[in-house]
């Protein structure tokens, strides 16, 4: 099965200006970008340029981001029940137009169990033919480790909420990702990659990407798989892997 591959643009073609990436992936072979806060610009200019470039918006992040440095996210904040429904709100008036497949719901630093369950739960219902889905975060994130995450899932329960399959954290939090493919498979939504398929990411003791994604297309998952790596170089000096993947 080819698998759906998307380019995400806070990462990936950041040689170029903002507004020619969108070319630059379509051109590239993928089929979508990833944009985890398209909160800054007029959203219909965003939506021109998916459209005019044929590609699908992956992947967003809600809420918008948190510009005062600290880490995204409030799903989890006790009594910010109010706040995370507005934000969630004016999240909407973007996926809206920009029709996202999976918008990332983030759980941030601090909080209680009650809170985010609540949440999550408001958010399906509000919202029940959009996707969701929630990622343990190694960097002080309520949210901390897989055990939880599925504890989460299973409390919320609903089938449009899942779990982001993200390489770069599945190492930092001791997990491979064909593991956690193997456990979570029916409940993923989104996979990350943080590095290219065909390189090493460091750190990661081996970790096969390759034979991952091999795994993954043999599964016959119809999700999007993002790139999100920052290349080394440019973009398109590192994009060997992606020919060999469509095939």
């Amino acid at each position: 099965m080819r698998l759906r591959l998307a380019a995400d643009l806070s990462t990936l073609f950041q040689e170029l200006p903002e507004a020619a990436r969108f070319g630059a992936a379509q051109a590239a072979g993928f089929g979508g970008i990833s944009l985890p806060a398209p909160y800054d610009g007029p959203v219909q200019d965003l939506r021109d340029r998916l459209v005019m470039n044929g590609l699908v918006l992956a992947a967003m992040q809600a809420p918008p981001p948190n510009y005062t440095g600290a880490l995204p996210g409030f799903a989890a904040t006790s009594g910010g029940q109010d706040r995370f429904q507005r934000d969630f709100k004016r999240m909407t008036r973007y996926a809206d137009v920009l029709k996202p497949t999976v918008v990332e719901l983030r759980a941030g630093p601090d909080g209680d169990l009650d809170t985010l369950l609540a949440n999550l739960r408001w958010a399906c219902a509000a919202a029940p033919k959009r996707v969701f889905a929630i990622a343990p975060y190694k960097a002080g994130d309520f949210l901390s480790d897989y055990d939880q995450v599925a504890k989460v899932l299973d409390a919320v329960a609903q089938p449009n909420l899942g779990l982001v399959c993200d390489s770069c954290e599945a190492v930092l939090l001791g997990a491979q990702p064909l593991a956690l493919w193997t456990r979570f498979a029916p409940q993923v939504k989104l996979i990350r990659l943080a590095a290219a398929p065909d390189r090493a990411m460091p750190g990661s003791d081996g970790m096969d990407l390759a034979g991952f994604l091999k795994q993954v297309s043999k599964d016959k998952f119809k999700g999007w798989i993002s790139a999100d790596y920052v290349p080394k170089l440019t973009t398109a000096a590192e994009l060997d892997w992606l020919s060999v993947l469509k095939k």
